[in-house]
């Protein structure tokens, strides 16, 4: 029975083999997030600060230390009339010392050490949001791309059924060799756009499957059409945008971090008080009886900077400018965000009328070609009017596929300004 499964998996595995994958845009975007480098750098990364801030959080806690010294005396020393040194000296040392006072220091790395970590879990969704917004310029391009190669190969086969009506009519004398010529040279100039589509089209696919970790010579089904709708974005305000953006809130923790960075570097100039106990085992220094004994020390160091020509004053100073900095900066991005925010809702506005209007001459342009060609059928137009209107169709649905896609982008850029969906 087991063998029958396993034979019925490789039959299976080979026949949905034989078949493309059939992919949309969210289908796109998880397998962009599954394979994205970049995005799997950021999560490492926040992941590493967490275990550095457990690192830090170990200078709260005493510290315990073992040593141990072995050395060997060739020559003979005597230390006293009839007594000479034992050849061997030997020790195992055990340390024991808590920082009971440091100035603050330990509490503020440990500060900074959480603000980092939450800085690096900002970088990741950050990162994350780019990624995103990356990923759907590329399917839409990628679609775009598709929509234009389908729009040449129909502008090829009108070109052509216009070329048959026309070969037809020259050859029964209808008509003159002229129009034959123009109907000829219309058909090679759409072979040479349609094999232009294909290229940009063969190009957005290698693209789109470089970005999900596919192989380059892939060509996945994509489920969507550039005129597909998407799910407008509602009017976001500032303060939503800026407590969402995580560039922003990057900003926030930077202004936080420079002010612990001050106290630090304050603490630096405070007293240190340090306790601690040694426990030694081993000969002494003089070893005349070459017996290990034990040794307890408990300690205690107190050290007080009392005068370093200013240093304390210039380095807090210089740290000060930092905290400036680093506020003008956040400044700086709110102002930067404001802009992005207003320009993205301003152009997908603007880009959600023009679809209107190009649909509408999309239609129009499809009835004169109709019509057009119907009346050239009928004797009653030139040769002239029908290819004009079969530049203005190609036009029009050209435009419908650029405006539609600069929507679709326009609609990914007003997410990403907002901090993402």
């Amino acid at each position: 029975m087991k063998k029958i499964w396993i034979l019925f998996s490789l039959v299976w595995g080979v026949f949905l083999a034989g078949y493309p994958q059939v992919l949309d845009l969210r289908d796109y975007r998880q397998r962009v997030m599954n394979y994205n480098q970049d995005i799997k750098q950021s999560r490492a990364a926040a992941e590493a600060a967490l275990y550095a801030l457990k690192s830090v959080k170990t200078g709260f806690f005493p510290r315990l230390d073992l040593s141990g010294s072995y050395s060997y005396q060739f020559e003979n020393v005597e230390f006293m009339e009839g007594v000479r040194l034992k050849h061997d000296n030997y020790n195992a040392e055990a340390d024991l010392v808590q920082s009971v006072y440091a100035g603050g220091a330990v509490r503020k790395q440990y500060e900074m050490a959480r603000v980092q970590q939450a800085i690096a879990v900002l970088g990741e969704k950050h990162t994350l949001v780019n990624m995103l917004y990356a990923a759907d310029v590329n399917y839409w391009t990628a679609v775009a791309n598709r929509d234009l190669y389908t729009i040449a190969s129909r502008f090829v086969e009108i070109v052509g059924e216009l070329y048959d009506v026309v070969d037809k009519r020259f050859r029964e004398g209808a008509i003159s060799r002229t129009d034959v010529l123009m109907v000829e040279a219309r058909l090679k100039e759409a072979e040479l756009q349609l094999n232009a589509s294909r290229t940009n089209y063969k190009t957005a696919l290698q693209a789109l499957n470089i970005m999900m970790g596919e192989a380059v010579e892939a060509e996945p089904v994509l489920r969507d059409s550039i005129r597909s709708g998407v799910l407008l974005p509602s009017v976001s305000e500032l303060a939503v945008a800026l407590d969402n953006r995580a560039d922003y809130q990057t900003s926030i923790r930077d202004v936080e971090l420079a002010r612990l960075e001050t106290r630090l570097v304050k603490s630096n100039y405070l007293p240190q008080v340090v306790l601690g106990i040694k426990e030694n085992w081993g000969t002494p220094l003089l070893n005349v009886d070459g017996e290990p004994r034990f040794t307890t020390l408990a300690f205690a160091n107190l050290s007080i900077p009392v005068f370093h020509w200013g240093e304390r004053r210039q380095s807090v100073r210089a740290s000060i400018l930092q905290e400036d900095i680093r506020e003008l900066d956040r400044s700086k991005l709110a102002d930067q965000v404001s802009l992005e925010l207003s320009t993205a809702w301003t152009t997908v506005s603007d880009l959600l009328k023009k679809t209107e209007i190009v649909n509408s001459s999309l239609e129009i342009a499809q009835d004169n070609l109709f019509l057009n060609t119907f009346s050239y059928n009928e004797g009653k137009l030139p040769i002239i009017d029908v290819l004009s209107a079969q530049v203005t169709w190609l036009q029009a649905y050209t435009s419908v596929v650029s405006v539609h896609y600069q929507f679709k982008v326009a609609v990914a850029e007003y997410y990403r300004a907002v901090g993402g969906e």
